[in-house]
């Protein structure tokens, strides 16, 4: 004879942060990431801006921007785009 298991519900958790979806969006201030965690702090928001810079340098961005204003106007430009939270 075959044994009948009771099936048990699976009690309901809270979402995850990975779960949850991030919320990402262009205005006229730039590109806006809203999503769960804890925030970063100063040294990971500088490598975020190092790495968004390097990122932007190797594209075909950086070249328009050079062509446009000047190896010099577009560095200054570089600088502008960073990290950071509001």
């Amino acid at each position: 004879m075959k044994k009948i298991k009771k099936k048990t519900k699976k009690a309901k958790r809270a979402p995850t942060p990975s779960s949850l979806p991030a919320l990402t969006w262009m205005d006229d201030e730039g590109m806006h990431l809203l999503a769960q965690g804890t925030a970063p702090s100063p040294d990971q928001l500088e490598e975020i801006t190092r790495k968004f810079q390097e990122g932007i340098k190797r594209s075909p961005m950086w070249e328009e921007m050079v062509r446009t204003f000047g190896k010099e106007k577009a560095e200054e430009l570089l600088l502008q785009c960073r990290a950071k939270l509001e």
